[in-house]
């Protein structure tokens, strides 16, 4: 049923002419399960002509965000990715790296790190998930150990090299090792609205990750 939710929303005629609402939910943290209440609200002039109302189940859930307004608009195009860049750090391994140092211009050190993350990941990963971005933070601290996923090492220490910080990748943390991280079927259910942004790029998209989608009308 998820798939029929997910056709039902990427229809031009639903764009058009209908309204896709948060009615609530609720995350239990002691099983990850997420339940979301979706409503359906199909318009003529501002006059009700149709109604539905989903429940979605989200089992073994990672992480969910953005769903802090009713109403969906613009981003109400449902889409399950099973590679984008918030699944990095879920299916990648982990490499654990050692920095050291402190840039000569920590501005324009933040600048190039930002500019890397936002090409290689479209904005879903930003400074503050492994740098500080403030310049107070860099003066009273000059080593740091970040875990990224292995496929941005690369450009990570080029950035850190062009500012003369010491970069070294110590372990590669593979599998079980990774502790809750190691999730190689997690999923994203995205909100989005490819007429207004790609998938792959932030642009305030609410989104959920998973392991399973269960989807059932209600109403």
């Amino acid at each position: 049923m998820i798939q029929k939710l997910i056709n039902i929303t990427n229809t031009t005629e639903f764009y058009q002419d209908s309204d896709l609402k948060l009615e609530s939910y609720n995350y239990n943290p002691s099983n990850n399960t997420l339940e979301m209440f979706l409503s359906i609200n199909q318009n003529s002039y501002d006059i009700p002509i149709a109604y539905e109302q989903w429940k979605l189940t989200c089992l073994n859930t990672e992480n969910f965000n953005g769903f802090f307004y009713e109403l969906m608009l613009p981003y109400v195009k449902l889409k399950i990715l099973e590679k984008h860049p918030l699944l990095l750090k879920y299916h990648e391994n982990e490499l654990q790296c050692e920095i050291k140092g402190k840039p000569e211009n920590i501005n324009e050190f933040i600048g190039d790190i930002s500019n890397f993350l936002e090409k290689e990941t479209g904005n879903w990963i930003t400074v503050n998930e492994y740098f500080w971005n403030s310049e107070e933070q860099f003066i009273m601290y000059s080593h740091r150990i970040i875990r990224i996923p292995k496929s941005l090492e690369k450009s990570i220490k080029q950035v850190c090299e062009k500012h003369k910080l010491s970069f070294i990748a110590n372990n590669e943390i593979i599998g079980n090792d990774k502790g809750y991280a190691d999730k190689p079927k997690a999923k994203v259910l995205i909100f989005g609205n490819e007429d207004v942004s790609p998938n792959d790029f932030f642009l305030n998209q609410s989104y959920i990750i998973a392991e399973e989608f269960i989807a059932e009308r209600i109403k």
